[in-house]
């Protein structure tokens, strides 16, 4: 029997999806568990496994495509098995809206009759044959053919030089602010969001306008932090190895058990407070932001901590995390300095109550006990805080700890 294969929830905060691309075509066989398609979800691009074994007789929704969530994407069945009878029985089954005539159903589920249709209807300068053989997506085509944008004239972004629809967003956009304010081709480049981007903007936007930001600043002196790590990471292995970031999750993690009503989420009827914690370390990545948790990051050694935040970054980059490498995070660390930016504030990441923001470690004169002047590595972070959940006093008594272990390794630095 067929199986209409439907568009997965990846996320917790997932609303639509979007086919990066399949990773079979129709007419092969697909087994159960296997790969079959790569999905992009706000968070990042994920492989997704086919529901069922068989042959993947009609793919619905092509590269590049969105389409809400639990709509069918493809269809999975039978050599001999029309996938129009199964997409018609399925429709029926699931009634309402999605109930279509056979002829209705194509069209508009299955994207490669609705751009050949489109194509025909277009003027012949714009179907000709050589343009229908050129690599591009269904989608791609269809927008090329009802806009007349001549596909053998752009150069595709996709796999293996595919076009796709961001490649046509920048020629119709072009084409459209000329003619209309009459400036330069190419002075305007339209950029779709993507799921990752919107979800990006709708969770900021919330976390500013309901959490009540406040921000306390401090400023560390690096000197002994930085002598002790050079001197220990001299005497390491490649793989043992430890950055200065690696470091402040390491410390901040330790201040943030000293003081758990940091490492705190507010929820309607209460404050949650987390007795381990999770620490969100943000990955800028090209298309948005990622924060991927380094779990228990209180009971990690610097080393293992930096291992795994190597692990967590490549991942990211390479767009294969797993809603469990982001999810659940206490309280997060965002780290500029190595940009060359000295001093920032930082969102709060919802549902966490606060993040702390490091800026660059720079040669800063300081008037020293002595009453001379000298010169320190020096380092600002600034907490934003949820005052929903931390008070002012809280947040200081936090950063004062805090700066005593950047100060004096000492106290807080262990191997292990």
């Amino acid at each position: 029997m067929a199986t209409v294969m439907e568009m997965p929830k990846l996320s917790d905060t997932m609303s639509e999806g979007s086919v990066a691309r399949w990773l079979k075509k129709e007419g092969d066989k697909v087994t159960a568990g296997i790969p079959v398609i790569e999905i992009d979800t706000d968070k990042a691009t994920m492989e997704y496994e086919s529901p069922a074994g068989g042959i993947l007789l009609k793919i619905l929704v092509g590269d590049g495509q969105k389409c809400p969530l639990q709509a069918p994407i493809a269809i999975i069945g039978k050599a001999d098995e029309k996938w129009e009878e199964v997409l018609e029985k399925y429709n029926a089954k699931k009634g309402g809206a999605q109930t279509a005539s056979k002829a209705d159903a194509s069209k508009a589920a299955a994207p490669q009759t609705a751009s050949q249709t489109a194509v025909a209807k277009a003027p012949a300068a714009s179907a000709s044959v050589s343009q229908a053989d050129v690599k591009a997506s269904p989608l791609a085509k269809k927008i090329a053919a009802d806009k007349g944008i001549d596909l053998k004239s752009i150069q595709g972004s996709g796999p293996n030089g595919r076009i796709v629809q961001r490649d046509l967003a920048q020629t119709s956009s072009s084409a459209s602010m000329s003619s209309v304010h009459g400036i330069a081709a190419g002075a305007v480049v339209k950029i779709p969001h993507t799921n990752m981007r919107k979800t990006i903007a709708r969770r900021l936007a919330e976390s500013v306008n309901t959490a009540p930001h406040f921000y306390l600043s401090i400023s560390l002196n690096m000197t002994n932090l930085l002598a002790w790590r050079k001197s220990i990471v001299a005497k390491l292995p490649d793989d043992q190895k430890f950055s200065v970031n690696d470091l402040a999750i390491f410390l901040t993690a330790r201040a943030l058990k000293r003081h758990p009503e940091v490492n705190s989420s507010w929820q309607d009827d209460c404050v949650l407070q987390y007795g381990d914690v999770h620490m969100s370390v943000a990955v800028a990545l090209p298309n948005g932001l990622m924060t991927p948790v380094v779990r228990h990051a209180d009971k990690l050694t610097v080393v293992q901590i930096a291992q795994e935040t190597k692990r967590l970054v490549k991942i990211a980059k390479d767009g294969k995390l797993q809603p469990n490498d982001y999810a659940g995070g206490t309280f997060s660390v965002s780290n500029l300095g190595m940009t060359g930016i000295e001093e920032f504030t930082a969102i709060i990441n919802p549902p966490q109550a606060a993040i702390l923001a490091i800026g660059s470690t720079i040669p800063t004169p300081v008037v020293l006990a002595n009453g001379t002047v000298g010169v320190e590595q020096r380092m600002k972070v600034t907490l934003s805080c949820d005052h929903r959940v931390i008070d002012g006093a809280v947040g200081a008594e936090f950063l004062k700890t805090l700066k005593q272990y950047f100060e004096d390794p000492a106290t807080a630095l262990f191997l292990g």
